[in-house]
């Protein structure tokens, strides 16, 4: 039906250029302002369906991750043994016993190795970030010059999305790390000069060690992983420890940066530090602006409105007097506004554990090792 739509306007245009083009009646100054306006009008219906269809290819992936979400809540739930994740909201949310919050894994009871974590190549996002060296360059002329010298067909790269970041630059997504790389060596080489390139890292995976004691630090708890488990030392991979936090024993939570052996290897053992026998399980948090109480940013970086977390009114939280029965969540009111036909749950705050943009965010980041 689309289709037939756009048809029709672009039949109807034809058909004012054909009129206008016999008309013997009209002047010549008349005759070029409206053939003026009417490509106009076809560069403007040319824009707004580029940019539905850009709409629409978001809705469907921001649909699809919460579809996912619900998926892997379902499977787990007849599991008693589910994958321990870290609180991603504050560093407080530990059950009284002292182990990570529980969610459901992505496939039955087991814990998900990292290695079936990134087999779907399809989840993978591959993107490099183009902007203006000088400044100088709209996202519309940075467009045109990789019109102008880029032809992705002969270089053999499948580009499948193409995003504007504001005034910031554009996005450009592909399908493999090989076309991503193929893509970047062609810009750096025609446009370098001109235009600077950012290529997006894969993160590295987070684990969280739970209840160490008081004299293991940052600064000491990777000499000592090393000492009492000398089988993690075999792959090569950095243990970076990023901080420390107190919980509800009054012991240590440590968040630490690991590769995908050294991740596998003490996830799937009892990590020994000292005198202590220790869990550990992922650490995964979705970036988050604290101000606006979307994701993807932080609040430095914001420039939307003050949104309340708790019901999504124009205010900051500490001025908020709603009831928990008026709880409202800003990222669930939107999917909500663009997903007519799969509505979730919006009656709770945007800090939620349980708020489904929470466990969908959580799950991409899973996606994004």
């Amino acid at each position: 039906m689309a289709d037939e739509d756009d048809q029709r306007v672009v039949d109807a245009l034809e058909t004012l250029v054909s009129i206008t083009e016999k008309s013997g009646n009209l002047r010549k100054d008349l005759r070029t302002d409206i053939l003026e306006t009417i490509s106009v009008l076809r560069k403007v219906f040319s824009q707004l369906k580029s940019k539905l269809k850009n709409a629409n290819e978001e809705s469907k992936k921001l649909q699809n991750e919460v579809s996912n979400a619900k998926e892997s809540m379902a499977r787990g739930g007849d599991s008693r043994s589910e994958r321990q994740v870290a609180p991603s909201l504050d560093h407080a949310q530990q059950s009284p016993s002292g182990e990570a919050r529980q969610v459901l894994p992505p496939a039955g009871g087991r814990r998900k190795l990292y290695a079936e974590a990134v087999k779907n190549e399809g989840t993978r996002q591959y993107r490099i970030t183009l902007k203006a060296k000088d400044g100088t360059l709209s996202t519309e002329q940075i467009k045109f010059q990789l019109r102008e010298h880029i032809n992705p067909t002969n270089i053999k790269v499948g580009i499948q999305a193409v995003r504007t970041l504001g005034d910031k630059g554009i996005q450009i997504e592909t399908g493999s790390e090989e076309e991503i790389n193929k893509l970047s060596t062609e810009i750096s080489g025609k446009l370098g000069e001109r235009l600077e390139i950012k290529k997006h890292t894969l993160r590295k995976p987070r684990i969280i060690i739970y209840n160490v004691t008081e004299e293991i630090t940052t600064e000491n708890i990777t000499a000592i992983i090393q000492a009492h488990n000398p089988e993690i030392n075999d792959n090569g991979e950095d243990i970076i420890a990023k901080f420390r936090y107190t919980n509800k024993k009054g012991r240590y939570n440590i968040v630490m940066e690991v590769g995908p052996k050294t991740r596998l290897q003490i996830l799937q053992t009892k990590l020994k530090i000292g005198w202590e026998i220790c869990n550990a399980a992922d650490y995964l948090t979705p970036t988050r602006c604290f101000r606006c109480c979307r994701y993807n940013h932080k609040s430095k970086e914001c420039r939307g409105e003050e949104t309340c977390p708790h019901c999504a009114g124009k205010h900051k939280m500490k001025e908020c007097t709603a009831s928990a029965s008026e709880q409202k969540c800003i990222n669930c009111i939107n999917f909500n506004r663009y997903n007519k036909n799969d509505k979730i749950n919006e009656n709770h705050s945007a800090l939620s554990r349980d708020c489904p943009s929470l466990k969908a965010r959580t799950h991409k980041v899973q996606e994004q090792y």
